[in-house]
């Protein structure tokens, strides 16, 4: 008898390195390692990818990536379908694949993934179709779950939280000093403290809130506070644009440095090079970001209007402000700036919610 098959369909999660991503490759590992435990088959699928994966995370021998070539992609996906039992979609953009599981083999399974801020509005056409078929739908946070009962009329019985992890390959720090060769990269003098904030700067997103942060800097200048503030993360040309005349405007350019993109291999390191990572965002699913911050014994600062709740805990890893106060924002940066902390304790009390270990656990009883 032919062991049960499981699909995965992707849009990307080697090629690229945001939250999504990091998402795609624990949950590729986790699921691989349940899979085979079982004797059952896996299939994955990435419409976006190229080049080999990451064997860490998947093996080669059920990958195959498309390199945005869609047609090829649609074709072999749906001859896949039919050795498949259960299909699972990585993310609502691939709607089209639920699609046509649903309509010619109707007894086959659908789970659909929902990170944030896709559903965080009322869907029409093939992607509502998809979430009304599906039968399960994984969300990253109570606060999407909460969207997709209240946005897209789901029922709340047919959807589970899911929440996010710590990379199982992500470099996890022993000791908790500043590297000295950023120090001199960015020119940090003694004594002067480091905000930081990593995310994608896309013009056409505009919640992340770095801007909201660069508002309040010259009040915190003012009071004598001496320090910098790095923006970490790709700009798109138009968000590049706009950052670099804000830092202008507000004669911030000796403050305020933006890196561009990061390698993965510094990551931890910018992470402890940061006295607080601030980042006060209104349309997160979750942001794994945090958690890698705090994994990394860095205090954080997230808005309190969306799934940054979640990774911090509702308050009880980080503080939550809101977002769209800026005197809030600014009293809390100062606050967090003289409290005293202790990064070992904060990186077991996040691993303690957040593990790979967890999350291998709740995907193993969510396929069982």
């Amino acid at each position: 008898m032919r062991p049960e098959k499981m699909t995965i369909v992707l849009l990307t999660a080697f090629s690229y390195q945001g939250g999504i991503e990091k998402f795609n490759r624990a949950f590729l590992k986790a699921c691989s390692e349940i899979i085979y435990e079982k004797n059952r088959q896996l299939a994955v699928r990435v419409l976006h990818d190229s080049g080999t994966p990451d064997d860490r995370y998947v093996k080669p021998e059920v990958y195959k990536n498309y390199a945005g070539k869609r047609f090829h992609f649609l074709f072999e996906s749906f001859f896949q379908l039919f050795h498949t039992k259960v299909l699972l979609l990585g993310h609502l953009n691939l709607s089209v694949l639920g699609f046509i599981s649903k309509c010619l083999f109707p007894q086959k399974k659908l789970i659909v993934i929902c990170h944030g801020v896709e559903v965080f509005t009322p869907l029409r056409g093939l992607r509502k179709w998809v979430l009304d078929k599906a039968d399960e739908i994984l969300a990253v946070s109570h606060f999407t779950k909460e969207q997709l009962v209240k946005q897209q009329q789901l029922s709340p019985e047919k959807i589970k939280v899911f929440p996010n992890t710590i990379d199982p390959c992500f470099k996890l720090p022993a000791a908790f000093e500043k590297p000295l060769y950023l120090s001199e990269r960015y020119h940090i003098q003694p004594g002067q403290k480091v905000l930081f904030t990593l995310t994608r700067l896309n013009s056409k997103e505009g919640y992340k809130g770095y801007d909201k942060v660069l508002r309040v800097l010259p009040s915190l200048l003012e009071k004598g506070i001496n320090l910098k503030y790095i923006i970490a993360g790709k700009a798109d040309e138009p968000e590049a644009a706009r950052i670099n005349q804000l830092l202008t405007e507000m004669n911030l350019q000796r403050h305020v440095i933006m890196t561009g993109y990061i390698a993965d291999e510094e990551v931890t390191d910018h992470l402890l090079l940061a006295d607080l990572f601030v980042m006060p965002s209104k349309g997160e699913g979750f942001g794994i970001v945090y958690i890698e911050a705090m994994a990394c014994g860095l205090p954080v600062i997230a808005g309190n209007k969306d799934g940054s709740t979640e990774a911090l805990q509702f308050g009880k890893l980080g503080t939550l402000i809101d977002p769209d106060d800026p005197e809030e924002l600014k009293m809390a940066i100062e606050s967090a700036l003289v409290a005293v902390s202790n990064p070992f304790q904060l990186q077991k009390n996040v691993l303690g919610c957040f593990s790979y270990e967890l999350f291998s656990q709740r995907l193993k009883t969510i396929l069982n």
